[in-house]
């Protein structure tokens, strides 16, 4: 059986400037990846590349969803496999919470299913008092969120985030966490998340792929990312190794 999203030594060139170079990695359905790696190594590049949403660039190598060359995808049916959470900075569109995330689902034949699909995001992401608000007065933690309801509201079993916490504090980050978290164990849904969070991988018990100047360092399991010098030559940095007092998983911390 194929990988539900893979890539066969993927390369992307910008302007002839080679961003990402030779990257392999597969994804299971219902597996959880986080991709790491210092400013600059190409992590928004890459999950731009498995949406297909860079104009003009020029690739060698594939990826496959579901066995299927990605460039065959009709961008239709793409946007009903994987779900899109960008970062919150850069142009706001000038809509109502309400609006952008209706306009982010394809319309389904039944007006009941999508007005259910809105009232759900909604709810999950916990913004029904700012559903009529533009995204423009929101905070930066709020219109993220937003992004994120956005990409539920489509329905699909991949969901692709780009730093879904940058722009959250602590508190709000673990409640998103969570709930990536929630919909990836008992949802079952396929979720690719960039995340600056080392820790991450590992605390959720999935899957790791580090990039360090557009090219692969490390993918596999997250707790065992931490074995070696894997994210020491990484970052080119040292890092204290230490065990959470709770569930005892793996963890570091800069030094």
């Amino acid at each position: 059986m194929s990988a539900l999203l893979e890539a066969q030594d993927f390369s992307l060139a910008i302007n002839n400037q080679w961003i990402l170079k030779n990257i392999s990695f597969q994804v299971e359905s219902g597996q959880y990846l986080s991709i790491i790696g210092p400013n600059g190594a190409g992590k928004s590049t890459l999950i731009k590349a498995l949406l297909r949403l860079i104009e003009n660039a020029k690739t060698t190598g594939r990826i496959l969803l579901l066995g299927r060359d990605l460039k065959d995808f009709p961008r239709k049916e793409l946007a009903r496999l994987i779900g899109y959470a960008p970062q919150a900075g850069g142009w706001i569109p000038p809509y109502t919470v309400r609006e952008f995330i209706t306009l982010s689902r394809y319309s389904s034949s039944e007006r009941s299913k999508d007005n259910l699909a809105l009232a759900r995001a909604l709810s999950l992401t916990s913004l029904e008092d700012l559903a009529d608000r533009t995204l423009a007065t929101l905070s930066g933690g709020e219109r993220q969120k937003a992004y994120l309801a956005a990409a539920l509201a489509q329905e699909t079993p991949i969901l692709a985030l780009d730093e879904p916490t940058s722009f959250l504090d602590p508190r709000r980050a673990f409640e998103l966490d969570n709930l990536l978290l929630d919909l990836h164990q008992n949802q079952k849904l396929t979720i690719i998340t960039v995340t600056h969070d080392l820790n991450h991988p590992s605390l959720n018990a999935g899957l790791a792929l580090v990039l360090k100047k557009g090219a692969l360092s490390y993918f596999g399991e997250g707790q065992t990312l931490f074995n070696g010098q894997i994210l020491e030559e990484a970052f080119d940095h040292q890092f204290v190794h230490l065990a959470h007092p709770k569930s005892q998983r793996a963890l570091v911390l800069a030094q």
